[in-house]
């Protein structure tokens, strides 16, 4: 799970007679059984009309994030129109977008967090030492809405305005949301997501997501993170929970302009070999937002308010979780954090 190199996996498991990988592989191979129970719970037994198998409408979502299909509407005619994903996807009949749109408000972004959680603790169970080490930051995603408007009222009620870097000394805002991801810094899969409007400071949000990801039986031993997470309360913070903080120095936070005061009780003596090795791993989180952004869709908002912007990106990352899964038990673990070799149909 290591390697990302898509020639080195596929030669070698060519050379065993294992298929190569295509989506058509991926979705014989992709098992969300283990999540049934958490999809029924969206339904009424006493409901007259069956519904179509929630399964194959996750598996629907599934094929579109991979497929990078903009939106449901298109999805829906992909599916009407493109009749062999269907037996692919374990569907008969294609469903309408409305069907799509009406799937993700039953599940909600509570339920798509536990099938996240299971699907994580198929992972850890195959990695052992799965979220060890992890890397904290966060991205910002620009709303599906305009900010500024001459009605006076915002499509997005919940979008705010953060800095998403600054050039030549100049901040860039954008209107949006922010999603912050611990992600295993060995392995490069995430381990926990929080969505919050993009105003909110990545300082603050520390705390929690660090808490959560050992809450859900990772046994984080340090944590990495870069200069907008340092403060003395998320060392502390750390120290208390038995975890290493290797977060990078910001001089703005401190009167001492070349080190923090209270560095005396880092574990890790700071810019140390080991310190310096440590956040060498911090990539890890970069490259995660890389494939969401790039190679499933996560740009892709079309969506409004905090709720249904949390259910867009838990899709993605749940994406992400399921190629990584089936890729490990297909005997591609090689490919465990590609995306490109199981977009065609091979």
């Amino acid at each position: 799970m290591s390697g990302t190199d898509p020639s080195i996996g596929k030669c070698s498991n060519a050379q065993i007679g294992v298929p190569a990988p295509s989506i058509v592989a991926l979705f014989r191979a992709l098992d969300l059984s283990a999540v049934e129970p958490v999809l029924l719970e969206a339904y009424s037994p006493r409901r007259r009309r069956p519904p179509y198998p929630p399964v194959f409408m996750l598996r629907a979502l599934i094929f579109q994030k991979i497929r990078q299909i903009p939106s449901w509407r298109k999805l829906a005619s992909i599916l009407k129109h493109e009749a062999t994903w269907l037996p692919v996807l374990g569907l008969t009949k294609a469903p309408c977008h409305d069907s799509f749109s009406e799937f993700t408000k039953r599940l909600g972004p509570e339920r798509l967090r536990r099938i996240f959680l299971v699907l994580e603790s198929q992972l850890r169970a195959a990695y052992p030492g799965l979220g060890q080490r992890i890397a904290i930051d966060s991205t910002l995603v620009k709303a599906y809405s305009n900010p500024r408007t001459r009605r006076g009222s915002i499509s997005d009620p919940d979008a705010r305005w953060g800095v998403k870097k600054k050039e030549l000394n100049k901040p860039q805002y954008v209107f949006g949301h922010k999603l912050q991801i611990s992600c295993d810094a060995d392995f490069g899969v995430p381990l926990d997501y929080l969505v919050v409007p993009a105003n909110r400071h990545d300082s603050r949000l520390y705390p929690h997501t660090l808490v959560r990801t050992k809450a859900t039986g990772n046994a984080v031993e340090v944590a990495i993170a870069d200069k907008g997470y340092d403060s003395k309360r998320n060392i502390i913070i750390s120290i208390k929970n038995h975890v290493i903080p290797i977060i990078a120095y910001n001089p703005r936070r401190s009167k001492d302009k070349q080190k923090r005061r209270a560095d005396y009780i880092l574990p890790v003596k700071r810019n140390s070999l080991e310190w310096n090795r440590y956040y060498e791993m911090r990539v890890a989180v970069e490259r995660v937002f890389s494939r969401l952004k790039e190679e499933l869709g996560l740009r892709d908002l079309k969506l409004r308010s905090l709720e249904r912007v949390e259910v867009h990106f838990a899709l993605c990352i749940i994406t992400m979780m399921a190629i990584a899964s089936t890729a490990t038990i297909t005997g591609f673990s090689r490919l465990a954090l590609c995306i490109e070799p199981w977009r065609y149909y091979g």
